[in-house]
């Protein structure tokens, strides 16, 4: 979370572009700018994971400790847009709030798939393999 509202205050997409056009062809800064876009959905899936693998050091996953993963990603998410309102060269988006959710949805989605469903893929044999740890 700190990594998180740490990139948020000091990166200037500014300053990024201004450097990317100056020396770079487009489609390089079109693919890093694509990359950009993309990082909410990598940043707060990873922000969901991390809680679910700190709720499995505990015992067993269950619907309980998943909704509170889900509630505590999703209003960090609102909190740090919200952050970014007051930060110059930053700004409140309702599009990156809805990358934030769609990347934390796709991670809920595969952690649940895997850890409930399916425990003979490589994702689900290490989430009750990290429980089993910690017993």
């Amino acid at each position: 979370m700190a990594i998180i509202w740490l990139q948020s205050h000091y990166f200037n997409p500014g300053q990024i572009a201004q450097i990317i056009i100056i020396e770079l062809p487009q489609i390089v800064f079109v693919l890093i700018g694509i990359t950009f876009e993309l990082l909410h959905l990598v940043e707060f899936g990873l922000l969901y994971f991390l809680f679910i693998m700190v709720f499995l050091t505990f015992g067993r996953l269950n619907s309980k400790k998943e909704i509170v993963a889900l509630v505590i990603t999703l209003v960090y998410s609102f909190v740090d847009e919200t952050h970014q309102y007051f930060v110059p060269h930053r700004s409140f988006s309702i599009v990156d709030m809805i990358k934030n959710v769609i990347g934390i949805i796709v991670v809920w989605y595969l952690v649940r798939r895997s850890y409930y469903a399916s425990k003979y893929n490589k994702l689900g044999l290490m989430l009750n393999g990290f429980t089993n740890v910690f017993k």
